[in-house]
């Protein structure tokens, strides 16, 4: 299963969650087809410097490399903007979970987020909080 991860799920592994360190540890084993968006990198780093320590840049650094980068392309950007349009207004639908939701629904992904109430409305677009994934 292709699965876009959200920067929360990031976040919380960062922080020890295990939950979310095992989520991570699951694409890690090739359980999952780890992608990331760009505009998740961005937000992980988007801290200011002084408050990232070089020790947690690495860990970032060192995490990003079991995803496969997805960048903004045309296609992701057209949708999100879509996405804006119809939600924006309606559902306070922020640009940044536009072009993440964007990235999953046109890589025909599943997106693993704790925020599943920014994402619930968009038409086709399957969330889920891995936290709370029954084991078999």
């Amino acid at each position: 299963m292709k699965v876009v991860v959200d920067t929360n799920i990031i976040i919380d592994h960062l922080r020890g969650i295990p939950q979310a360190t095992k989520q991570l540890q699951e694409i890690e084993n090739g359980n999952f087809e780890g992608l990331i968006s760009t505009v998740v990198i961005m937000e992980l780093l988007a801290a200011p410097k002084p408050k990232i320590s070089e020790k947690r840049l690495v860990a970032i650094n060192n995490l990003l490399q079991i995803f496969e980068h997805l960048p903004v392309d045309g296609q992701i950007a057209t949708v999100a903007g879509n996405l804006l349009s119809q939600y924006r207004a309606s559902h306070g639908l922020e640009p940044m979970d536009a072009l993440i939701g964007a990235t999953a629904l046109v890589n025909d992904a599943v997106l693993f987020t704790l925020s599943k109430k920014h994402f619930k409305f968009i038409k086709g677009l399957v969330t889920i909080d891995p936290y709370l994934v029954e084991e078999d």
